[in-house]
């Protein structure tokens, strides 16, 4: 941690996290979860684009498919999205239930990261934790800037949100020592806003009516992000494949693969 501290690189990335968080709840608070949550499957492709910049790697017309298809994707699940979602407060009942998921999520996230469960199993308990996050974050949010004031259960909520995000970023660092780094990136883009839009659908019912013609829609694009997500995770620069063993501690071997994909070594 004393080597982190001293590393300028390190820090700036911090401080943008805290920015992109902050950003984050003010944009949940402001617009359905629907809306919010799956853009942030474009940083995928983002990152693919920087990480060809970065190592003067020119992209494939696969890879540059792949980047399109996500983006458009994206763009097309929440231009439907916005046509059918209803954005108004949370009522106490639906807060207090996704209490009852944040509480729940983060006993059993801990329980996971103390396991000897494999890589993808802790790469799926963290982007559903943190979607359920998100969804806590989106019910406070609006609830304080619509000033309809915060009645106990969206108080549990609140709570509940520190530990569960803390377990959610364990969960992501023994992925991290674990498995690729890709495969991190890549699960946590796209099963976050898909547990967060489950959320919102099935506890928050945030969407109206819902032609079969939208629903169609909705799932087509879906499956065109997950299809892009999958072609990016191939062909990112410097992608390696996880390690054959699930341990979470990882062999020397390992922490150095991960050392090049970006993951810091421990001092």
């Amino acid at each position: 941690m004393r080597r982190l501290l001293r590393t300028p690189l390190w820090l700036l990335g911090g401080a943008l996290i805290v920015l992109e968080t902050v950003s984050n709840v003010i944009a949940l608070g402001l617009a359905p979860i629907a809306l919010i949550q799956p853009l942030g499957t474009a940083s995928l492709a983002l990152a693919v684009l920087l990480g060809a910049r970065a190592s003067h790697s020119p992209l494939t017309r696969e890879a540059v498919f792949a980047v399109l298809l996500t983006a458009g994707s994206v763009a097309a699940f929440v231009s439907i999205s916005a046509q059918h979602v209803e954005h108004s407060p949370a009522s106490p009942d639906a807060a207090g239930v996704l209490a009852a998921l944040l509480i729940a999520g983060s006993f059993a996230g801990v329980l996971l990261a103390r396991s000897r469960a494999g890589h993808l199993a802790r790469v799926a308990a963290a982007g559903i934790l943190f979607g359920c996050v998100a969804s806590g974050a989106h019910v406070a949010a609006a609830r304080f800037l619509a000033g309809e004031g915060l009645p106990l259960p969206v108080w549990i909520v609140i709570a509940a949100l520190a530990p569960a995000s803390a377990v959610g970023v364990w969960l992501v660092q023994t992925a991290y020592a674990s498995g690729s780094a890709a495969t991190v990136l890549a699960g946590l883009t796209v099963i976050d806003p898909i547990a967060a839009v489950t959320v919102g659908t099935l506890v928050l019912g945030e969407y109206g009516t819902l032609p079969a013609s939208s629903l169609a829609l909705l799932a087509v694009s879906a499956a065109g992000a997950l299809w892009g997500v999958r072609l990016l995770v191939g062909h990112r620069h410097g992608t390696l494949q996880a390690p054959r063993s699930p341990a979470v501690s990882a062999s020397a071997d390992t922490m150095g693969d991960a050392h090049r994909e970006g993951v810091p070594l421990h001092p």
